[in-house]
């Protein structure tokens, strides 16, 4: 896919992230071109896993996840996403990367970054950005910078 005229053109290989709380896409961008670099997710919980439900006061049937399984989820998805991004470093798919993902989840993400990943670290984008496309995606990073 090309990037547009009015978009800045990558003079290096850049890998472009896209993430939320248990997926992340990946985007290969150089001078101006744009290709798809595959996805991770991950299935945490596993099915059955712990959950409350019962009636509301007013007869409603409910049913929820538990909050530290979730944030066990999320703890483990941003180790995961380190680790693929430290495998794709080194087998020299990129050299620089920008980071996509929901403001809340910024921080962990990079705290989770080995120290040779965090230093190819470019822009990064607090947004809830997965259904987006990726053109839609840069414009909105350009438009930040």
């Amino acid at each position: 896919m090309q990037i547009p005229d009015e978009l800045p053109a990558f003079s290096k290989s850049t890998l472009l992230v896209v993430a939320d709380n248990e997926h992340a896409l990946f985007f290969h961008l150089l001078d101006r071109e744009l290709t798809a670099s595959g996805k991770i997710e991950l299935h945490y919980p596993e099915k059955g896993g712990e959950r409350t439900s019962g009636l509301s006061p007013g007869g409603a049937h409910f049913a929820e996840q538990s909050e530290k399984l979730e944030d066990e989820g999320e703890h483990r998805f941003a180790h995961l996403l380190a680790k693929e991004l430290h495998n794709r470093l080194q087998q020299h798919t990129f050299e620089a990367f920008l980071l996509v993902a929901p403001q809340e989840r910024l921080n962990e993400f990079t705290e989770s970054l080995h120290p040779d990943v965090k230093k190819c670290l470019g822009k990064t984008l607090g947004k809830q950005l997965t259904k987006e496309s990726p053109i839609d995606i840069l414009k909105r990073i350009h438009e930040v910078a």
